[in-house]
């Protein structure tokens, strides 16, 4: 298992990639024009980025053993998703606020809460 201070820095990491993705431009990264559309497959993409951010931040603060926060870790990663949809709003020409990823990105933090709940009760 992962000491407080990796899991700390694990969690923070997942945390500034899922930043850097929500504001970049995949497809320009890649090289990819705009000939390649595949509907609604980043919605997934949202559902497991939340659902893993839950999943760490939870494992770190169960490390440091602070009680009673997934719900506070569930709600500041769905504001944050939210934010996140604002800035690719405001701060990019490339990307757009979408309700759809907010609801994605929603459902993959309180999946997340729950998996980690179930993983935790069955060690």
């Amino acid at each position: 298992m992962l000491s407080k201070n990796k899991s700390f820095f694990v969690a923070l990491l997942w945390t500034l990639l899922v930043t850097v993705l929500s504001l970049i431009s995949i497809r320009s990264l890649l090289g990819l024009g705009n000939n390649i559309h595949i509907a609604n497959k980043d919605k997934i993409v949202h559902f497991i980025f939340y659902l893993v951010m839950v999943i760490l931040w939870m494992y770190y603060f169960s490390k440091v053993q602070v009680a009673n926060t997934g719900l506070k870790i569930v709600i500041g990663a769905i504001l944050y998703g939210i934010v996140m949809e604002i800035c690719q709003d405001v701060f990019t020409t490339y990307r757009s606020a979408d309700i759809v990823d907010v609801i994605a990105n929603s459902t993959g933090a309180i999946s997340g809460f729950f998996l980690y709940k179930i993983i935790k009760t069955k060690k």
